[in-house]
């Protein structure tokens, strides 16, 4: 599952990966506004790597 905050550490949205091994994921940003946001991959309820992400317009 990948899990999506913004910077106060509310969930976003959080997607469910069916699939194992390497993948892709698009990622819209239309609905968000700029800024800097986390996600971080959970596997098994354990978080394997938080990431960060910057939108700009």
């Amino acid at each position: 599952m990948l899990i999506f905050y913004n910077t106060d550490g509310s969930i976003l949205k959080m997607v469910k990966i069916h699939q194992t091994g390497e993948g892709s994921l698009l990622v819209y940003g239309n609905n968000l506004s700029s800024g800097q946001y986390s996600y971080s991959l959970v596997v098994n309820n354990k978080t394997i790597k938080t990431k960060q992400m910057v939108k700009v317009k």
